[in-house]
């Protein structure tokens, strides 16, 4: 955790003394209702929550990776640490093909479908997986495909945000991300420890808020395009 907070650190600290904005500042008088704007928005506030639904479903199996190959897919301990480099090898190419296609299709239909596709993996795959092979296959499908939400998260907010509200909106994005970051680890593990549901319960959660979220976010999709389905976005 230290070696992580000090890389951040000395790459912040570089981006301070060297970024500068593209345009002058200009000094305006800014109403506290202004900063409420984005929550107004229907689209936008259904976007926040759509993201708030999927950072369940994307992280609580990254999370509770290496434990369920360990504990339900019965693997060494050894083996089953080595769950997390193989989702992490795989991630970085889910992160550059989806931004490729997103060039083509439109960055929210490439972030909905692969996000759809990761409740999908955890329903028919981590579900399901007992053996060592299941449990890596899911890594890799799973690994693969939640890339794209770590690389186009970002996208979809900017890309129906005003210029000069970029940031804000963007950071109501992460505020939207944080909350679910902080209080996954308190509701997974209860779930995992129920005599009642288990790991099943967990698992069953995770995708299930994957296509809630999906659910949401497409329908913020669908206010964004003036309701067309068949539309690159």
């Amino acid at each position: 955790m230290r070696t992580a907070a000090f890389l951040i650190l000395g790459v912040q600290i570089f981006a301070v003394f060297t970024v500068r904005p593209r345009t002058k500042p200009v000094a305006r008088k800014i109403s506290f209702s202004h900063y409420l704007t984005p929550f107004t928005e229907y689209p936008f506030a259904l976007l926040l929550l759509g993201l708030f639904f999927l950072t369940f479903g994307i992280y609580l199996p990254v999370v509770y990776l290496a434990s369920s190959g360990y504990q339900v897919a019965h693997m060494s301990q050894e083996m089953a640490q080595y769950l997390v480099p193989i989702f992490n090898a795989v991630s970085l190419f889910g992160r550059l093909v989806p931004g490729y296609i997103a060039d083509r299709i439109g960055r929210w239909n490439t972030f909905i479908i692969a996000c759809a596709l990761c409740g999908v993996s955890e329903l028919a795959v981590w579900l399901v997986a007992k053996t060592s092979a299941k449990m890596i296959g899911f890594a890799v499908f799973f690994g693969f495909m939640s890339g794209a939400f770590t690389s186009l998260s970002g996208a979809l907010p900017i890309s129906v945000s005003p210029a000069g509200e970029i940031g804000y909106r963007l950071g109501l994005t992460y505020l939207a991300f944080s909350i679910p970051g902080i209080t996954m680890g308190v509701i997974g593990g209860p779930i995992i420890e129920s005599s009642s549901f288990g790991w099943s319960g967990v698992e069953l959660f995770a995708a299930l808020t994957c296509f809630v979220g999906s659910a949401i976010t497409l329908y913020s999709r669908w206010l964004y395009t003036n309701k067309k389905f068949f539309e690159r976005f």
